[in-house]
């Protein structure tokens, strides 16, 4: 069956997964709100790790408004590949608009944490949503033992926005406060990283390179 070239180009990414990966390498590379986007995008990759999304499709699932996003896909080439290709459109002067496939990056194991597609049921504003992510990835054990000014630091963030941060998150029941630090208490949105698959590679076999063989009949 011959698949209809605009309809192919013209599709988006609709199946959600169960859980997406984050590599701690990330950690520093993103600002809390493109990393909850990230984590976002990443729901919806396929078997290969690709995503086709427009803006207007991650807005919708990170509940935001298009102008929010004007540099998102500037800045999440940071962590991935974002190939662009054309679609065409019913339009008087253009022929095609630019879409985005996002090539989500492998797995870097064992430095990687599993998160449950349910953290996008917390209500939490996503900058929120998005540090508890990076608390994640630092985490020993769940474990965070430095100060505020400390934790600032090392994240890259001012004090006073992670201790307001905290302080939502211990309200949502994500953390508690303990001597010299916090805990995560993410329960059932942190995954154990097993059930975690490696993105499968796509190798397209070349026509002139399959040996052709023939069998004779007895």
């Amino acid at each position: 069956m011959k698949i209809n070239q605009r309809l192919l180009q013209g599709r988006i990414s609709t199946i959600r997964q169960d859980y997406a990966t984050i590599n701690k390498s990330i950690v520093d590379k993103l600002n809390p709100s493109n990393l909850y986007r990230f984590f976002c995008l990443s729901l919806y990759r396929n078997d290969y790790c690709k995503v086709r999304w427009r803006i207007k499709d991650l807005a919708k699932h990170t509940r935001e408004k298009e102008s929010a996003l004007k540099n998102f896909n500037k800045d999440i080439e940071a962590v991935l590949v974002r190939k662009r290709y054309p679609v065409p459109i019913n339009h008087p002067i253009y022929e095609f608009t630019m879409r985005s496939l996002y090539c989500i990056p492998p797995i870097e194991r064992p430095n990687f944490i599993t998160l449950s597609h349910s953290f996008v049921k917390v209500k939490l504003d996503i900058k929120i949503k998005g540090y508890y992510i990076k608390l994640l990835l630092i985490a020993d054990n769940n474990k965070i033992l430095l100060a505020p000014n400390k934790l600032a630091n090392k994240l890259g963030m001012g004090k006073k926005n992670v201790e307001s941060y905290n302080l939502d998150l211990y309200c949502a029941g994500l953390i508690r406060y303990i001597p010299k630090g916090i805990e995560l208490t993410p329960n059932e949105l942190l995954l154990d990283n097993d059930i975690a698959k490696q993105r499968k590679e796509w190798n397209p076999t070349n026509s002139k390179n399959v040996i052709k063989m023939t069998f004779k009949s007895k």
